[in-house]
């Protein structure tokens, strides 16, 4: 057991290392592509104190249909309250393929988010790493507010949207991960677990290592989103947020 969570450590730092280094000069891309192409009109329920006759008022989204034109490898869309994090997410059969690539393949700085090859979005457990930086709010820049419980308290879920649903993820836990070491258990990176009872140790484990309490329970029927993104503030960290599917 002491090996298999060896070397699933070593797995997890070499994928997740992808993300060091990235800390960007303030001469670094804000944005690993303009999207704007991508946005289509659509009609959102909500009234606002402009729209004062109660129709239904109108605001662009991102066109997923749009953007798999572009790029097959898109698989959805990440949205976060307020859209601080509004971004296309991509697959690709290895982890390094987008992590300086944006949506036409092309170089970028930043890359784009991207699920982690061992899984799918239909796995036990979904994995998606993006970028931060320290000068640009770059990806997953925003992912770094949740140190705060403050800031988790007003921002507890986040959407993933696919072809033919929309997901919704309550957090349950926000994790500060150090990738040196090994007694620090990265299995946040696996797709799946081979019992229930791994499982639930698992969940167990992370509640502990936690930065703050939730108090938010989760079970073995239950389906996972992690976020991954590098701790600006030590290169050798990684900021996890866990979150189950609520719908």
């Amino acid at each position: 057991m002491k090996y298999k969570k060896i070397k699933i450590a070593a797995l997890a730092i070499v994928t997740a290392s992808l993300l060091g280094g990235i800390l960007y000069s303030e001469f670094g891309t804000k944005k690993s592509y303009d999207y704007s192409d991508y946005y289509v009109e659509s009609k959102a329920n909500k009234t606002t104190k402009e729209n004062k006759d109660n129709e239904e008022a109108s605001e662009k989204e991102l066109s997923l249909s749009l953007l798999k034109q572009a790029n097959n490898d898109i698989v959805g869309i990440l949205e976060s309250d307020n859209r601080v994090i509004y971004e296309p997410i991509v697959q690709a059969p290895d982890n390094d393929y987008y992590v300086r690539k944006n949506i036409n393949k092309e170089y970028a700085n930043a890359g784009i988010p991207f699920v982690s090859a061992d899984g799918n979005i239909d796995s036990k457990n979904v994995v998606i790493y993006g970028h931060s930086s320290k000068w640009n709010s770059i990806i997953f820049t925003p992912l770094m507010s949740y140190i705060n419980q403050s800031y988790y308290k007003e921002h507890p879920t986040f959407k993933f949207i696919t072809e033919n649903e929309t997901r919704t993820y309550q957090i349950f836990e926000v994790m500060n991960v150090d990738l040196n070491n090994l007694n620090d258990s990265l299995e946040f990176t696996q797709s799946s677990w081979d019992s229930d009872t791994s499982f639930n140790a698992f969940i167990s484990d992370s509640i502990n290592r936690g930065l703050y309490k939730t108090g938010i329970s989760v079970n073995t029927d239950d389906k996972l989103m992690t976020l991954v993104t590098c701790d600006t503030r030590n290169d050798n960290k990684r900021i996890v947020i866990l979150a189950k599917r609520t719908d």
